[in-house]
């Protein structure tokens, strides 16, 4: 009937009413138009932008890899470039994985056309107790005319287990076999600690039937009280041959910790300068009260028990503030226990005066694209120089410098035996004889040392007659222009120097690794897998 039409068209149309309100699935068609313009993912540009975000931001600006996946993010990228598509986290996970695999694989490339290399060594622990073992490499590498020294990191793995000395070296092998550079290998550089030297015994032990010899060691076997007495001697035995160095920024540490530990009368003024600080981090009323006096940005740094050169810092920063306005400061704040006599602040401005020299020598030897080495021989001399010319001088701290200039003797009384020191320091123009005494240059053991220092003949011209020339033109030139402007006037000196100016000082190129490592693991950062964490510590060290 015409009222059954009637209700069958409105029932329609309200369904079609209906329908057309509810939320629609967008047809393929549909998503193929709001991808129109955008670029492919092999587009040049697509791949430009998210090599730089890997590049410059995850790994140059440490950012963390969550922020590829931030809704900000996301909309910054389109007002960058509307056509750019982002990646997700798991696509840029693997993009570190494969670039640090690609820069695995250029730098056995560059050790497989190098000579000799040196590398530093340590261990370190993040915040989840997981053990990593950094290795760096070093070596200096000739590019046509110009000479570069090359710091790359060799490895940053995952170490499970006890630190004993024999896993340190079962890693350390397997890493050199890896790249193949255990036959080329000149010198290993570490800290003091025990399982350190003792590692380096096994991997490299002394030849079958011979005899240790004390007088070449470059360790004082006296300082290994935490080692039983047979494995000082096999220690010593095998720092007979020429692997292993001790770090030489660390072994300065400890002869001010000598000098310190010895030195009671400065103890109280200490003391006093340690809680002052410690007050300034956690008492609002101290700090308003100093910053008012003193300004917002002054503070005194913490002190660090083992990293002696801290506490010169906090030492320099207390003695920038005016005596009498400190005293008056923490009387006001309610800590008068606190106040600095007079003689205690006199004897805080002479132990800076001894012991700016020594921080000045670790400076200089903890460079890593740089020539170090040649500076620890006129570094101990000099300091042993300043430390004798201060004995009539000092009021406070005689205790302190007689007990430097013992430990500094005691400490160091190696390197001028070990011939890779001499070597260096008289092979570096910047120095050459100069740290010699004058009367001594013509004593015959020194003109030994100095001759051996070429190990062939050149058909073209004496050894003996490079060296004469050497040591007239040197004049305290930069050691890599020097080089490489007379590599072909000096070539057997030439390969000499390159291969002994290319070893570190110290192990701080290793210890800068743990550095970036501590920055990527923040501590909003702490699940991050050991495989990733090792990842991006790879690819941030060895960026070019």
């Amino acid at each position: 009937t015409e009222t059954n039409i009637l209700r069958n068209k409105s029932r329609k149309i309200n369904m079609n009413k209906r329908i057309t309100n509810e939320p629609q699935q967008p047809s393929i068609s549909q998503f193929l138009d709001t991808r129109a313009g955008q670029y492919s993912m092999n587009h040049p540009q697509q791949k430009a932008i998210t090599n730089a975000l890997l590049r410059d931001l995850i790994i140059g600006c440490n950012l963390p890899l969550s922020v590829v996946e931030n809704k900000s993010f996301r909309h910054f990228l389109t007002v960058v470039d509307s056509k750019y598509s982002p990646i997700c986290r798991r696509t840029m996970t693997s993009k570190i994985e494969d670039l640090a695999a690609e820069k695995h694989l250029m730098l056995k490339t560059q050790l497989s056309q190098t000579d000799h290399v040196s590398v530093t060594v340590d261990i370190w622990s993040d915040r989840k107790m997981r053990g990593f073992l950094g290795i760096t490499v070093h070596w200096i590498q000739k590019e046509i005319e110009r000479l570069e020294v090359k710091s790359k990191l060799l490895a940053f793995e995952r170490f499970k287990g006890s630190h004993t000395g024999e896993r340190i070296c079962e890693k350390f092998e397997a890493v050199c076999d890896e790249y193949n550079i255990k036959d080329k290998l000149d010198y290993i550089i570490s800290d003091n600690a025990a399982n350190m030297r003792k590692a380096f015994t096994v991997c490299f032990p002394s030849e079958q039937g011979e005899e240790p010899d004390d007088n070449h060691h470059l360790d004082d076997p006296e300082l290994w009280h935490d080692l039983p007495l047979e494995d000082q001697e096999t220690v010593g035995a095998s720092l007979g041959k020429k692997h292993r160095l001790q770090c030489f920024a660390h072994t300065l540490q400890l002869v001010v910790r000598d000098g310190l530990t010895e030195t009671k009368v400065a103890s109280p003024a200490l003391s006093k300068l340690s809680k002052l600080s410690s007050l300034l981090h956690t008492s609002t009323t101290l700090k308003d009260v100093f910053e008012t006096e003193f300004g917002e940005r002054k503070s005194i740094p913490a002190s660090v028990i083992t990293r002696w050169n801290s506490t010169v810092r906090q030492v320099k920063a207390v003695l920038q503030c005016e005596h009498l306005k400190l005293c008056a400061v923490l009387e006001k704040a309610g800590h008068k226990k606190l106040l600095f006599t007079i003689r205690e602040w006199n004897l805080l401005k002479e132990m800076v005066d001894i012991l700016k020299p020594f921080e000045e020598a670790t400076d200089l030897t903890k460079g890593e694209k740089i020539v170090t080495i040649s500076a620890v021989v006129p570094s101990v001399l000099s300091l042993n120089h300043h430390l004798e010319k201060l004995k009539p001088q000092v009021r406070f701290l005689n205790g302190l410098v007689s007990s430097l200039q013992a430990s500094l003797n005691k400490r160091f009384l190696g390197i001028f035996i070990n011939p890779v020191y001499l070597k260096a320091a008289a092979l570096d123009p910047a120095f050459s004889l100069l740290w010699v005494e004058h009367h001594v240059l013509f004593c015959r053991c020194y003109l030994d040392v100095f001759s051996d220092l070429i190990l062939e003949n050149d058909v073209q011209t004496s050894p003996a007659l490079q060296l004469s020339h050497y040591l007239h033109i040197a004049d305290g030139q930069n050691a890599l222009l020097f080089w490489a402007m007379n590599m072909h006037t000096l070539p057997s000196l030439f390969n000499v120097a390159t291969r002994v100016l290319a070893v570190p000082a110290c192990s701080a190129p290793v210890e800068r690794v743990f550095s970036y490592g501590g920055i990527i693991l923040r501590p909003h950062r702490a699940q991050m897998t050991d495989r990733l964490l090792a990842s991006l510590v790879f690819c941030k060290c060895n960026a070019e």
